[in-house]
């Protein structure tokens, strides 16, 4: 070989073999100062690994199975355990770091991580916070971060006990970037994605919530398979509480929120908002032990619990799609207690929100009651109006007077008899007092009281209060009887619902037992 070309490839070589053990030496150093920062970390941070692999050629940082454990510093027993399959910073600019004093990265990948928190309420959540204080000043920006295949499992501390956990975890962000403003870290994305399966959390001491599959999009939230139900049994549920309460078991085969878009206004205050809200099928069963002492504490109507909502609520249209509600009262021992049902229940909310001005909420219920007659319903209040003002409108069809009879024998020891054609009748009221209208038409009514032991009549009792009661609505031309009411007064120790008993009782027993005339 020539002298010339065998000095340039020599020089290349070497040029290569300096390239190659700087980068080498960089790559060590690099690996040798992170390792010296995690030894260094407070003794209740402990950070372990089986290699780290580090390219700074391309910018790359690689942990395989990482694991982070936080202790209590009081305590000394764990408080955040996570274990990773890997744990990847790709693609750090180099250069934006050195001209631009900004800190870019392409992709921040967590893949398989198995999160587990025990939370203590006793400890501040700013102690939290002070553990990953994020050090940096810079402005960062990463392109891509992202989780796969997570899993999070969340202990209350003290008693051990599980809070909340889910599956398959894969949550996407892009276009993250992290900046300082007005001495305060701001945090802003472009577009992400969340997918979690069998999601479980305690909404209480009483009861759970599940789901099956959760996606969340910018713009549009789908559930699938969600639950709410009490975790005790009926009867152990009576022997736990003090006062009642109700037990319930709330399933919707799928739920779908579209045009959303919800965030912290002010980097304060959280809002959401949407479009329109789609329940399908959902299914609610309550049950109440009315033997169980009463809570006298304050019950809001729904207007006020809107108000009174800590954050900003914007739905325009809630929907329920061919929905079923059974409600169950126990009033007496030795009975299962009466039911009322409702089925193939179809309803349309409008404007439930607590940040409209001068603008109505409007519930319409369609529904069949008992198995048996078609039910409407008409519900207005403005959530602003501080005494909680509404109107209730409702229509019944024809209806067996025997299809009450699953409610009212074991509760009240009263059977019906006869056919109601039809009903109507309006509430109108506020938190405090309520008038009726109604008006009904009906064929042959009779009421039989029952013997204390429920199941035969005491005639002598049945006689006495038919001889109050209307047989029928016509004794004249016309075909309906009229009954209202002034100065309902509500029990604010009970629901909304037993406010329009209330209501629909004295409107029944007016129409029934008086003049029946408008």
């Amino acid at each position: 070989m020539p002298e010339k070309p065998k000095k340039i490839a020599i020089g290349v070589v070497v040029t290569l073999l300096v390239l190659a053990t700087g980068i080498f030496a960089l790559n060590y150093y690099i690996e040798s100062k992170l390792k010296k920062e995690i030894a260094g970390l407070p003794n209740n941070i402990k950070i372990a690994y089986k290699a780290i692999e580090v390219n700074s050629l391309k910018g790359k940082l690689h942990f395989v199975n990482p694991q982070v454990s936080v202790y209590g510093k009081t305590t000394g027993t764990v408080n955040l355990k996570t274990e990773l399959q890997s744990f990847t910073i790709d693609d750090v600019n180099y250069w934006d770091y050195l001209l631009n004093n900004k800190i870019s990265i392409e992709n921040i990948i967590f893949n398989q991580p198995k999160v587990t928190y025990y939370h203590n309420e006793e400890v501040k959540s700013k102690s939290y916070g002070n553990v990953f204080k994020n050090p940096f000043d810079k402005f960062i920006h990463i392109e891509n971060l992202q989780i796969n295949n997570g899993t999070i499992k969340v202990f209350n501390a003290p008693t051990d006990s599980l809070m909340l956990q889910s599956e398959k975890i894969d949550f996407k962000f892009s276009s993250v970037q992290i900046e300082k403003k007005s001495n305060k870290k701001s945090i802003s994305y472009q577009n992400f994605s969340f997918y979690s399966t069998n999601l479980f959390y305690r909404l209480n001491t009483f009861d759970n919530l599940l789901v099956e599959h959760l996606t969340i999009s910018p713009k549009t939230s789908k559930i699938k398979g969600l639950r709410i139900k009490t975790k005790y049994k009926k009867e152990q549920l009576s022997k736990l509480l003090s006062t009642e309460r109700d037990h319930f078991d709330l399933s919707v085969d799928s739920l779908v929120v579209k045009n959303q878009d919800f965030g912290f206004k002010h980097d304060a205050n959280f809002y959401f908002k949407s479009e329109r809200v789609d329940f399908f099928a959902p299914d609610f069963d309550i049950y109440r032990d009315k033997l169980v002492s009463d809570d006298l504490t304050y019950k809001p109507l729904y207007s006020k619990m809107l108000r009174d909502i800590k954050f900003s609520l914007t739905l325009n249209k809630v929907i329920l799609n061919d929905g079923k509600i059974s409600y169950t009262e126990k009033v007496k021992e030795g009975t299962q207690g009466g039911k009322l049902e409702f089925s193939k229940l179809h309803a349309k909310i409008k404007n439930l929100s607590n940040t409209y001005k001068d603008t109505l909420t409007v519930i319409n219920v369609s529904a069949i009651f008992m198995e048996t007659t078609h039910i409407k319903v008409t519900w207005s209040f403005d959530v602003n109006t501080t005494t909680d003002a509404f109107l209730y409108k409702a229509e019944l069809g024809t209806l067996a007077a025997q299809a009450m009879n699953q409610f009212m024998e074991p509760n009240l020891n009263v059977a019906l008899k006869g056919i109601i054609d039809k009903t109507y009748f309006t509430i109108s009221g506020n938190d405090r007092i309520s008038q009726i209208d109604l008006k009904l038409k009906y064929d042959h009514f009779d009421v039989v009281v029952l013997k204390q032991n429920g199941k035969e009549e005491n005639k002598f009792l049945s006689g006495l209060v038919n001889l109050f009661v209307s047989k029928d609505s016509k004794k004249d031309s016309g075909s309906f009887r009229y009954g209202s009411k002034t100065d309902v007064e509500r029990d604010q120790t009970k629901s909304v619902f037993n406010y329009q008993w209330l209501n629909i009782k004295a409107g029944l027993l007016n129409a029934m037992t008086g003049d029946g005339k408008k």
